[in-house]
């Protein structure tokens, strides 16, 4: 029992002397410390009217306009054959735009 204490013991002092790789604080230069950046909404705007976003939503549009067409076609008993490719496309659009815009808040 005391050889288990003294190990511990042991341990625990090495660990609180020397000092961890992760460790790694540069008290010379504390400025060159990365800190936390919280976008300014200049930047927010930027990242909205990004190429891929504006694509996104403006294929996702498109989507819902094709689908609400194929949705009527199917009240009235036609049903087209690639209405569940679109339906695909439609939730891998949002899915990458919803994302995209989570991504922006949450940077915010």
């Amino acid at each position: 029992m005391r050889f288990a204490t003294l190990v511990c013991s042991l341990v625990a002092a090495l660990l609180l002397i020397t000092p961890l790789s992760s460790q790694n604080v540069n008290m010379e230069h504390p400025q060159e410390i990365n800190v936390q950046h919280h976008p300014s909404p200049e930047e927010i705007r930027d990242r909205l009217s990004a190429s891929q976003v504006q694509s996104d939503a403006k294929e996702l549009s498109e989507i819902c306009e094709l689908v609400k067409t194929d949705m009527n076609n199917i009240k009235q008993g036609l049903l087209p054959k690639d209405v569940t490719d679109r339906l695909k496309r439609l939730e891998k659009v949002s899915k990458r735009l919803r994302e995209n815009l989570t991504r922006v808040s949450a940077d915010h």
